[in-house]
């Protein structure tokens, strides 16, 4: 025996029921209450958000013979009219009756007297595919109705409607009902059927109806089929080719490292499983939207289909200018699905470009230089006076990422030392020779604070947001700065590569005299993962809270042969060039 299907048993009988659409049944409730019921509705909006529903509610409240509570359900004029045999309540379906012919029969039966109540109410189905011809005979009825008539237009389309029929409407805009709405009465009806349902599920149910209150009831009917009624959201991602949030979260995981194996294993399983990629792409877009806007706010309320450790994750493992750039190429793979001819091929592609750009080193663009640049070196002096303690940034914020290893060869690089009295630990290496650990980042750290920090970023975002493609520039493009004191800029990277390329001995010296003559910033640049910056964060804390904080260390900035200024060695320098530092001593003194 056929059953009731459940969005036709659970359509809503009262205003009280309908779920969204607040404002338009404010306003018709209104309107029969004073009523000021209008000749011609126009109900516009996507399929399934009530249309139908709320012209059929309209019409049973304009003939209830209790207008207090109409609809009131109990009249004589009610159960007529929810029995579907009320003779005054005609219903017309456009895409059936589109030609001139049924609009003239129409306006003919029109002039007639209702048989049983006080109106007789057309209620017009996608009136949007009615002929030209049809319509235009409908105007003339739209303009001058008879008193006891009242239409009802629904429509997908608007578009496709004559100006002159929706300016003698009263037009409505149905919206599409919200996923906590969709959710909430998805687990109300799996209650009232005495269904299991896991409120995940539910909101899965929810995400996939895209608005719409009648599929999301439909799609109900089928889980409860296909799973007994106990329904979860493991059977949901079956039924539907969906993937878990876990298993999204894992691939952002393979593309962030780099993993490239894993990813090509993960994109095959999900081709053999009959996974909906295009589904996934979406769910991929707003996973990494939810990240970026945690990264900026901190608020798990802003959050729409991950949770707040979640997103915390992806922004601890990605900058949120990396997760906008891979959001951009999603964006690019969901346009392209509409032409392919292969979706998997498309996504794949998609997948390696996302790798390539997380790993792939900084290019050069092809050389074009006027003139040559001057070589530059690092002078070879220990700063002599001890560095003063600055109060740190009382709470490093930033998070996340990775390490490196050393260079082939060494060359010129800033001098760094710490003060052996204040340091337990083995001093960090230094810009030019290798990526700091926590250890040499917490010795930076001690030396940062926020004033120092605010007026950089500044100058840092200015110069970043206008640099051109050259070396410095396309770097640069890809780091973030996390703290700044007196003589150091600490900056993570978008990847491992990255910190490397600018920690490199000569990049390294190229990028400090980059950023001191583009945005006069005159100090040595470090470059690290979002991994070990987060880890130095975490040590700094500790660190502070025991009072067993290292000194800063000294930072020697890079300097300028004044040969290649074209100045003559002075007298000094000449005497340095022979002698070495004792005996230089024992000259002055």
């Amino acid at each position: 025996m056929r059953s009731e299907a459940l969005y036709q048993k659970y359509r809503s009988q009262s205003f009280d029921e309908v779920v969204g659409q607040e404002y338009v049944v404010r306003s018709i409730r209104n309107a029969i209450r004073e009523g000021k019921v209008g000749h011609a509705y126009l109900f516009c909006g996507p399929r399934g958000t009530g249309k139908t529903t709320m012209a059929r509610l309209l019409a049973r409240a304009v003939n209830c013979e209790n207008p207090a509570e109409a609809p009131c359900g109990h009249c004589e004029n009610c159960q007529a009219a929810i029995s579907g045999s009320h003779p005054d309540i005609i219903e017309i379906n456009a895409a059936n009756e589109t030609h001139v012919e049924d609009i003239r029969d129409l306006i003919e039966r029109a002039r007639l007297a209702p048989m049983m109540g006080r109106h007789k109410i057309y209620i017009i189905d996608e009136v949007h595919q009615l002929s030209s011809s049809a319509a235009s005979a409908l105007l003339k009825t739209l303009e001058e109705p008879p008193e006891h008539i009242i239409f009802i237009l629904a429509t997908t389309d608007p578009q496709k409607l004559l100006n002159t029929i929706i300016s003698r409407c009263q037009r409505f805009d149905f919206s599409k009902v919200s996923v906590p709405q969709i959710r909430d009465h998805l687990l109300h009806i799996a209650e009232e059927e005495h269904m299991t349902m896991e409120p995940a599920a539910a909101e899965k149910l929810a995400l996939l109806a895209d608005g719409g209150m009648r599929d999301a009831l439909s799609m109900l009917e089928q889980a409860s089929a296909y799973t007994g009624g106990n329904i979860t959201e493991d059977a949901i991602n079956e039924i539907y080719g969906l993937a878990s949030t876990a298993e999204k979260l894992g691939l952002l995981e393979a593309v962030f490292d780099g993993d490239l194996a894993t990813l090509l294993e993960r994109v095959e399983g999900y081709e053999n499983s009959g996974l909906d990629l295009k589904r996934l792409t979406a769910d991929l877009i707003n996973a990494l939207k939810d990240g970026v806007i945690y990264a900026y706010t901190k608020n798990e309320n802003l959050l729409r289909t991950i949770t707040g450790e979640q997103a915390n994750m992806l922004a601890c493992r990605c900058t949120p200018r990396r997760m906008l750039d891979m959001t951009d190429a999603l964006m690019k793979a969901s346009e392209a699905y509409k032409t392919a001819q292969s979706v998997s091929s498309v996504f794949e592609v998609t997948c390696l470009r996302l790798v390539a750009d997380q790993t792939m080193p900084v290019e050069d663009p092809a050389p074009v230089q006027a003139k040559p640049k001057p070589v530059r070196h690092a002078e070879p002096v220990q700063i002599s006076t001890p560095v003063p303690e600055p109060q740190p940034d009382p709470e490093p914020v930033e998070t996340v990422t990775q390490q490196k290893s050393e260079p082939a060869e060494p060359a010129p690089q800033p001098v760094i030392e710490a003060a052996p009295e204040r340091i337990p630990e083995p001093a960090p290496k230094h810009a030019g020779m290798e990526m700091p650990d926590a250890v040499g980042v917490v010795s930076l750290l001690v030396q940062c604070d926020k004033d120092s920090k605010a007026e950089d970023s500044a100058k840092f975002d200015r110069i970043v947001s206008g640099l051109a493609m050259d070396r410095c520039a396309a770097a640069l493009k890809q780091t973030e700065l996390k703290a700044s004191g007196k003589d150091c800029l600490v900056l993570t990277a978008s990847s491992r590569v990255v910190a490397a390329t600018i920690n490199e001995p000569e990049m390294n010296e190229a990028m400090y005299f980059y950023l001191r003559d583009h945005a006069g910033m005159d100090k040595v640049v470090f470059a690290v993962t979002d991994t070990v910056y987060q880890e130095a964060v975490q040590k700094f804390i500790e660190m502070r809270k025991s009072g067993t904080l290292p000194a800063a260390m000294a930072v020697t900035r890079y300097t300028e042969k004044k040969e290649e200024k074209g100045e003559a060695p002075g007298p000094e320098d000449r005497l340095r060039s022979l002698l070495d530092d004792d005996d230089l001593l024992q000259v002055y003194e």
